[in-house]
């Protein structure tokens, strides 16, 4: 969750200075930008993903013993380390709609 925030934060300053440039240069060049944040952002999106699909099996210290014993569940640990994968791919997929939609308004 704190890794979320300051990545937030970057985004929403990024997306908001890239639309205060792209008003001051010419429509040409701003659809070449478009086009490669919309790139680059697919690009961060694949990689969020498969860090979150590479991630689900627990590592060393993320399961614990059931009290009946015969059998294991995952800990904190796991659960918290998947919840910043999921929200990593989100954070990602949110700023590839972002770009995707920015591209289709300058074409």
């Amino acid at each position: 969750m704190r890794r979320l925030v300051p990545a937030l934060l970057a985004f929403v300053f990024i997306a908001a200075a890239s639309t205060a440039i792209a008003q001051q240069t010419n429509p040409s060049a701003e659809l070449d930008k478009a086009v490669e944040e919309t790139r680059a952002a697919y690009i961060a999106l694949q990689e969020a993903e498969k860090r979150r699909n590479e991630g689900i099996e627990s590592l060393p210290g993320e399961r614990q013993g059931s009290a009946a014993g015969g059998g294991s569940r995952p800990t904190e640990e796991y659960r918290g380390r998947q919840a910043q994968l999921e929200m990593d791919v989100d954070l990602a997929r949110r700023r590839y709609e972002y770009a995707v939609k920015r591209w289709n308004e300058l074409k």
